[in-house]
């Protein structure tokens, strides 16, 4: 009889919670049918933004799911982003709060996850002036000059051969970012950076996937292997950079200030002793999800588009030719592009925002979560809502773009062949107030990395191999659109 008693009053439980929310469903964007429980988890599939588009033509571009018992809204135009993430960008500018992103961000002490707050503004403000001082201007390029004379050398020795260059990227990014982040450079053989690649590569498919417990809150004390996996993960990771965190409070001298974890060093310390900061924003796992969200902000992002580049050259060689020519004219055979020579190579550009449009490289940029109940569209969306930005949906929208899976830089030029306004479609780095704060940083990093690669190299398919597939790899997930692993054959431009 109790059993009987409990089961019937669990479902009611059910029935009643389901009714709720679809009532509540009616003031929100229309969406299709969600079960109890589940919601519309079984949508949710590795690479969801493909169902997304699929869905919008049904429910229009604004379109409600239930993430097992979450609230998500998906956008799928330009002009739905912009209306969120621009217009109301306060109300939208939150982060959901998933146990995936605590057990990387400690708790969410980072700046990339954690809610919209004081202490993420003072994080934003600090992370603005490191990356000043230490990762822009002629102080990146120094820092790219010097990673790319030792690729060029270690490239010569593998002309002619099927290579593929996956770890070698890693090693070019790396350091750059790293030598600015906390002072170090990587061989291949190093066994830090072997570690970094794998802790980053696993944790990113992990967080790409996400953990049940993100949408069912009540497991998140529940042990499961994908956990376990993720949380050693992340005290791989954090240990690495709390070891040079304390390499650099041994050997700190706040009048010479070396790079951006010095310069976190001395904020603290700021906080501590003259009270220009508030101390409780500046704890040890502050500083270190800090230099945690320089290095990956600084890296992933990169390293992914320097690969789908190499790929969509390798296979439009007479795009590659035109690219190489114009590095020929403008910049010439003697020294390395400078970011100087971003104002003559338009079509360089125009190539690298094509490479960004189709690669899509963060197809949902991050989840979004409403701060205040708001609307959109005339839609109620009540606070702490999800909010999927699908920017592969903007960057591959027929209407926008004409033919879409064409990779035509053309699309970024004028009828004379000079670069004509960004559009606004394109929005590889997000838009508002939590837009990538390292847009600039990337930008100009790949147009030295890719420029000096092109100009020193032509990369091809290997012989007897047909067109490549640039369907984004199911390992990416909903974090990133990676190119499925592919080999290349590197000649050297004499």
């Amino acid at each position: 009889m109790w059993l009987m008693t409990i089961t019937v009053g669990l479902v009611t439980l059910v029935l009643v919670t389901w009714l709720r929310d679809y009532v509540k469903r009616w003031r929100m964007p229309p969406g299709p049918f969600f079960w109890p429980i589940i919601g519309n988890l079984f949508l949710f599939d590795g690479q969801p933004y493909f169902t997304f588009i699929e869905l919008a033509k049904k429910y229009g571009d604004v379109f409600s799911l239930k993430l097992g018992m979450t609230d998500v809204v998906v956008l799928n135009s330009m002009d739905a982003v912009r209306e969120a993430l621009v217009k109301k960008g306060a109300d939208f500018a939150g982060r959901p709060k998933t146990l995936t992103s605590d057990l990387l961000t400690e708790g969410g002490k980072d700046i990339a996850f954690t809610d919209y707050s004081p202490t993420w503004k003072l994080h934003r403000k600090l992370f603005h002036s490191a990356i000043r001082g230490y990762a822009s201007g002629q102080n990146l390029q120094s820092r790219v000059h010097e990673s790319l004379e030792e690729t060029v050398a270690e490239f010569s020795k593998m002309e002619g051969r099927e290579v593929d260059l996956e770890d070698y990227i890693y090693k070019l990014v790396y350091n750059v970012i790293c030598s600015a982040a906390f002072g170090v450079r990587y061989n291949m053989d190093d066994e830090e950076f072997k570690t970094l690649i794998k802790v980053t590569n696993e944790s990113n498919e992990i967080f790409g996937q996400g953990l049940l417990a993100d949408v069912y809150p009540s497991l998140r004390s529940m042990p499961t292997p994908t956990k376990n996996t993720l949380q050693k993960l992340a005290e791989q990771l954090l240990g690495i950079f709390d070891r040079h965190l304390e390499q650099h409070r041994e050997t700190f001298d706040p009048s010479n200030l070396r790079d951006i974890t010095d310069h976190m060093i001395k904020a603290q310390k700021d906080a501590e002793e003259e009270g220009i900061y508030d101390v409780t924003y500046l704890t040890d796992s502050h500083l270190r999800q800090t230099i945690a969200d320089v290095f990956l902000g600084g890296t992933d992002t990169t390293i992914v588009t320097l690969r789908w580049a190499i790929l969509f050259l390798a296979a439009h060689p007479e795009i590659q030719e035109k690219v190489a020519a114009e590095l020929d004219s403008a910049v010439g055979r003697d020294r390395l592009p400078e970011l100087s020579d971003r104002e003559t190579t338009p079509y360089m550009e125009a190539t690298i925002h094509e490479v960004m449009r189709m690669g899509s490289i963060a197809p949902l940029s991050l989840p979004h979560a409403t701060t205040a109940d708001t609307t959109l569209r005339g839609y109620d969306i009540p606070k702490g809502t999800w909010i999927m930005p699908n920017l592969w949906a903007l960057h591959h929208d027929p209407a926008t773009w004409g033919d879409p899976d064409v990779f035509r830089p053309e699309r970024f030029l004028d009828e004379n062949g000079m670069a004509i306004p960004k559009p606004a479609a394109l929005m590889p780095f997000s838009a508002g107030r939590r837009a990538c704060p390292g847009e600039a940083v990337a930008k100009a990093d790949t147009f030295l990395l890719l420029g000096g690669l092109v100009q020193n190299f032509r990369f091809s398919i290997p012989e007897g191999e047909g067109p490549p597939d640039f369907t984004p790899d199911e390992r990416g997930g909903s974090n990133f659109s990676l190119p499925s692993p592919y080999k290349v054959v590197m000649t050297c431009r004499k």
